[in-house]
């Protein structure tokens, strides 16, 4: 019997090793029922768009995508992270980011998280937010203690449940329950943005953990 050279045999099992672990990490995203998920860790996966980019105020690290918080909102914040929902006929599906404030909230209406768009314009919002000195979850109003938290929006056809996670850790607990007035699978975007920030410091915001994925 002809003997495998020690490094062929090496490289054999290198070659099955990765072979093992892309199929490993296939059967597991769809047991899961992964659609699309980014550690937003060092670099971004393809399918994601800038609007209103400024390059000086965004960063991938190796914890996350960190996005300043300028002080605007609305229709003139910058580095607004967007990307296509899945279709509607596609549905239901859940989307969840990782949201921490590197600094603590200090101005009235600072914010973070998903925001719903249609060609750019807010449809709706699911954020932690400061509303006269509390912190919160918003829309539902749910008081929060710390700004660290997993947002998760379950959307089904035009209902949308918002669903929050302090802390990263135990049970999501619901925030609240929305119809849109309709679904456009040509314009639709969910995005990651930040809002309020002050002027006079340098506030950022770390997202970690995008997914979209097939409710359990």
């Amino acid at each position: 019997m002809r003997k495998v050279s020690l490094p062929f045999a090496f490289l054999l099992f290198i070659l099955y090793s990765a072979y093992s672990g892309t199929v490993s990490t296939a059967a597991e995203s769809a047991v899961e029922g992964i659609m699309f998920e980014d550690p937003l860790h060092k670099k971004l996966k393809d399918g994601w768009s800038w609007l209103r980019e400024s390059s000086d105020d965004w960063r991938m690290t190796d914890k996350g995508l960190e996005i300043r918080m300028e002080p605007l909102a609305g229709d003139d914040t910058r580095n607004i992270l967007f990307r296509k929902p899945p279709k509607e006929n596609e549905g239901p599906f859940d989307v969840a980011v990782e949201v921490q404030a590197l600094q603590p909230y200090t101005n009235q209406y600072q914010q973070a998280g998903l925001y719903w768009m249609q060609d750019g314009k807010l449809k709706f919002k699911f954020v932690l937010e400061r509303i006269d000195g509390e912190l919160y979850v918003f829309p539902g109003k749910k008081p929060m203690k710390t700004e660290h938290v997993v947002l998760r929006l379950r959307i089904n056809g035009t209902q949308v449940v918002g669903e929050y996670q302090p802390e990263a850790t135990g049970e999501f607990l619901e925030a609240f329950e929305i119809q849109l007035p309709d679904r456009n699978d040509e314009t639709d975007q969910i995005s990651l943005q930040c809002w309020q920030g002050p002027a006079d410091a340098k506030h950022w915001i770390r997202f970690q953990k995008f997914t979209i994925k097939k409710p359990r």
